[in-house]
């Protein structure tokens, strides 16, 4: 008999670490498709990278999604901008 196990991804977000099935109950809580998780991981990390300073960063974000995954995608941002910070 094989039992298959499902690996579920880990997202590393500097001081937060959150698992898949805790982004599905995130994703949840606050109305927003689960497949959209990732995305806006994504979308967090592409506006670390977009420009120097973090007001454009925050503005990078605010161009590309509003209510809820707006107000996740920046906490990511500020997960991801605090990794940074701590390593210089």
């Amino acid at each position: 008999m094989k039992i298959l196990v499902k690996l579920m991804p880990t997202y590393n977000l500097g001081t937060l670490n959150i698992v898949s099935h805790d982004a599905s109950k995130l994703t949840e809580a606050i109305g927003i498709p689960e497949h959209r998780f990732d995305d806006l991981v994504q979308l967090a990390r592409a506006a670390w990278d977009y420009e120097d300073t973090i007001s454009e960063s925050i503005e990078y974000v605010a161009q590309r999604v509003t209510g809820s995954e707006a107000v996740l995608a920046l906490i990511i941002l500020g997960r991801i901008w605090e990794q940074n910070s701590d390593s210089k």
